[in-house]
Parts: structure tokens; C-alpha cells; sequence
């Protein structure tokens, strides 16, 4: 019998390992690092020590998000579901063998494994490209993970037609160009979002970030040490290392 169990290993960044109710989904892979983009942070896991996956998703291009150079050694990759928001990110996955990658754009669902459905949410855009966000339906609960999350009003709009999730995984660091918009949550906004999404708990993502040639054109503005303090009694943030495997209670 499937355990109603949701548990969840940060791997670095925006990549997370979620076990749903018995079956693994990878967000927002990222395995190798740049000479021009570091993690800030260590591994947390390795490609050859992740489960057989249900699925993976990613919520938009950058290379952070989006390391499809590791990905190519992921075993059983052609039976592997990958989602992602734009039909160039499919056509190149495709292309190295992932003959499950689809593009779903916001408002589709799936139902990726027995006991498991998962929906995608409007999170912005980065330029002209979408980004999404996906929520996770299984027997343990709801999940919402926006690794590129910038706004609170899109989780309103979203909890105004839906049922509340239990956990919230959404960006802390409030990264940002020299000259430019925000790209993603702060502190201040994770911490309110998940409010407005009902989440009893926030595991900050999208936190470090490395000393590298790309950083220098980049500013951040918060941590999840940072969400830790601003959260009410209502819910609880876990600052969790990376690496780590932590269930949600209940």
C-alpha cells in the first residue's frame, strides 16, 4: 500500500526532490555549475542518487532552473514525463531523448501517477517567456512549489478558486538586476504568499547565491533566515539544509 507520506529533499536553489504519496517529482533540475554561475551552497544530491522519477517540472529557462546538460544521463529518461512552459525547452529535451517532454502552459492539469494530479499556475513571465508554477495533488495533502514566484497576486487569485495547500515552496532572496525589476520573491512576499495560499508551512527556495562573473550584475535582498523571523503563528518556515529529507507531519 502507497504511504500518504510528502517529504521533501532541497537539492540546491529552485531543484527539490517531493515524494508525493509514493512517487518522485524533480523540480527545476540544476546538477552542474558554470564557470560563470555558482550554487552558493552545496549539493545536495547527485543525479545517480535520485529515485525512479513520476515526473519532472520546471518553471522557466535559466540555467538554474533548466540543466538539461545533466539530465542526459538520467536513467530511464524516455519514459520520464518532463513539463515546462515553453515549446523550445520541449523540442531541445526531446531531442536528447526525453520523448515525454511537454510543453503546458497555465491552467492545464495532469494526472502524472496513480493518487497524484498536479496543476499548473500563472507565475510571470521572465522577458516574454512564461513561467509557471505548479500545485501537487496527492493523498498527503496539497503542495505549491513557484521556484521563480515573483508576486503574491497570482497565489490570491489562484486560493480565491482552489482548495488551501499545505506547503508552500517559494524564492526568498528577492534576486534582481542592477537595473530592473525584482524576479523573484522576497522574504516579506514568500512569507505573505503562503498566507494567501493557506499553507501551514514555507520551505524557502531560490535562497544562495554564488560569487561568480553573473553575480556581479545581480542584487539579492532577503533569506530564508530573513522569512524565519517575519512569519506569524500561523506558519511555521523551515530554513531546511540541503541534502536534508524532512516529512510533513501528518
Amino acid at each position: 500500500m502507497i504511504k500518504p507520506i510528502i517529504a521533501v529533499t532541497r537539492v540546491v536553489n529552485s531543484c527539490v526532490l517531493l515524494e508525493l504519496g509514493g512517487h518522485a517529482v524533480l523540480t527545476d533540475p540544476w546538477f552542474t555549475e558554470r564557470w560563470w554561475l555558482r550554487r552558493g551552497e552545496p549539493l545536495g544530491l547527485r543525479v545517480p542518487d535520485l529515485p525512479p522519477l513520476s515526473a519532472i517540472v520546471v518553471t522557466n529557462l535559466a540555467t538554474n532552473h533548466w540543466d538539461l546538460r545533466a539530465l542526459r544521463h538520467l536513467p530511464a529518461k524516455d519514459l520520464t514525463p518532463l513539463y515546462v512552459p515553453t515549446r523550445g525547452m520541449a523540442r531541445r529535451a526531446r531531442a536528447l531523448g526525453f520523448h515525454r517532454a511537454e510543453r503546458l502552459t497555465w491552467g492545464q492539469t495532469r494526472d502524472i501517477a496513480p493518487g497524484l494530479s498536479m496543476r499548473v499556475v500563472p507565475s510571470g513571465r521572465t522577458l516574454v517567456w512564461p513561467n509557471n508554477a505548479y500545485v501537487f495533488t496527492a493523498a498527503g495533502g496539497r503542495v505549491f512549489f513557484g521556484g521563480e514566484m515573483g508576486e503574491v497576486a497570482p497565489l490570491e487569485r489562484y486560493r480565491s478558486e482552489h482548495p488551501h495547500v499545505d506547503l508552500a515552496l517559494l524564492p526568498v532572496n528577492g534576486l534582481r538586476p542592477l537595473f530592473g525589476p525584482r524576479l523573484v520573491m522576497g522574504p516579506g512576499e514568500a512569507v505573505a504568499g503562503s498566507s494567501a495560499l493557506g499553507a501551514g508551512v514555507l520551505i524557502p527556495v531560490h535562497d544562495a547565491h554564488g560569487h561568480d562573473p553573473l553575480s556581479r550584475l545581480f542584487r539579492t535582498s532577503g533569506t530564508a533566515s530573513d522569512a524565519v523571523a517575519l512569519a506569524g503563528p500561523d506558519l511555521r518556515v523551515l530554513d531546511l539544509p540541503t541534502g536534508e529529507r524532512w516529512e510533513l507531519p501528518g
